[in-house]
């Protein structure tokens, strides 16, 4: 591995580690710092919340100027939002100052993740040979995972021993340290123009819907990423509720969750690439949607846990394979825009589906609301697998250039 990629890929861990960190700190520090579940889903919804509109300019500058630029920019901005927090626990303030610092820090993690994926996705791009960036973007992913697993140990670590200021000295200095590493990496704008950010957004979209592989991917990114919501939202209550789990129980139960993903993102780079690609992608959405709904009739830990370990499985695999066929199918002069559109997808598809299984439990509980999701999604996977040509024919990494011309 040459000196350069290895050093993206360290700078990579460290800033996912450290994004996922701060959206887990934030969260809960609402919850414990200000006694507040309404401030938490405040701040969670301004950390993903920008990326809806931001996400499209994000995309366009990340054609237009050197990708890994974007990315220093934006784990700044995560630094500077930790930073704020750091200043909240050393000063004394009233509380609606309180409040209002620590909503300005989630809002500026959700614009440093409104640029982070697609600009490090473009500049992955820029810096492995074409016929490295399969493998080396599910390597992408797969760090993406970890880092999602490992955030909340992390959490738990730098919280006993140094308390939230050591939480959040901890994201910063992971995020200083990712983009001290950019520094070794050069890259360059992949197009010229400097129409409007609106034109240019039009311009991606377009560009996504003449190549049939990429918008039929696009279309696998929101079906995988709506058999991950539903679990998020119901899991926690499912294990306390009908499982009937303790909280160091649940806490290893929904542990499960981020283990299987990332043992589903190996599998797929140890074996993903001799598979059929297409079939792959709409089997892992069909099988992680009928692991769903196993974990909802299951009525011991054991057999809800092998089942959650089949769906955070099947999802990993899929989405690393989505995630790579898009990256390398992707004209290079529109791949921020179109990887933008993956990043805001993945971002709002688990927020709504989310909000829809939430409302679904409010009135027939968890389980039932995990039976309708699932089945509706299994309904949508085979309609997927009928009509999505372009994914069926996607056999080998050839069929990405063929499908782009």
């Amino acid at each position: 591995m040459k000196p350069t990629v290895f050093a993206f890929f360290v700078s990579s861990f460290f800033a996912f580690v450290g994004g996922h960190m701060i959206n887990y700190s934030l969260i809960m520090y609402a919850q414990d710092v200000f006694g507040s579940d309404l401030l938490s889903g405040i701040a969670f919804g301004l950390c993903f919340g920008p990326p809806i509109i931001l996400g499209w300019i994000a995309g366009v500058y990340s054609d237009r100027m050197p990708p890994g630029r974007i990315t220093a920019v934006s784990q700044l901005v995560f630094s500077f939002a930790a930073l704020l927090v750091i200043a909240l626990e050393a000063t004394v303030l009233s509380a609606p100052l309180r409040v209002g610092l620590f909503l300005g820090a989630a809002f500026l993690v959700g614009v440093g993740w409104s640029f982070i994926a697609p600009s490090r996705l473009a500049a992955l791009a820029q810096i492995v040979g074409l016929g490295q960036l399969h493998r080396a973007t599910i390597v992408f992913n797969l760090l993406i995972m970890i880092g999602f697993g490992l955030a909340p140990i992390l959490i738990a670590l730098a919280r006993s021993s140094w308390g939230w200021s050591g939480v959040f000295w901890t994201i910063a200095i992971l995020f200083l340290s990712a983009t001290l590493l950019l520094q070794m990496i050069q890259t360059k704008a992949s197009t010229n123009s400097r129409a409007p950010v609106l034109s240019q957004v039009k311009e991606g979209l377009q560009s996504a819907a003449a190549v049939p592989l990429v918008w039929q991917l696009l279309v696998c990114t929101a079906l995988v990423y709506m058999v991950l919501g539903p679990m998020q939202v119901l899991l926690p209550r499912f294990a306390s509720s009908v499982l009937l789990l303790d909280e160091v129980s649940r806490g290893f139960f929904l542990g499960i969750l981020a283990v299987s993903l990332i043992i589903g993102g190996v599998l797929c780079m140890v074996v993903g690439a001799r598979q059929h690609l297409g079939i792959s992608i709409l089997a892992g959405v069909v099988t992680g949607a009928v692991a769903v709904f196993f974990i909802s009739v299951a009525d011991t830990y054991l057999w809800a846990a092998l089942s959650l370990a089949v769906a955070g499985m099947s999802g990993g695999y899929a989405v690393s394979l989505v995630v790579a066929g898009l990256q390398h199918s992707a004209p290079a002069p529109m791949r921020g825009r179109i990887m933008s559109i993956y990043t805001i997808t993945s971002q709002v598809i688990p927020a709504l589906t989310g909000l829809v299984a939430g409302g679904l439990s409010q009135w027939y509980g968890p389980a039932l609301s995990l039976q309708l999701a699932a089945i509706a999604i299994t309904l949508f996977g085979m309609f997927a697998a009928a009509r999505l040509g372009a994914v069926r024919r996607y056999r080998a990494l050839e069929a990405c250039a063929a499908e782009a011309g």
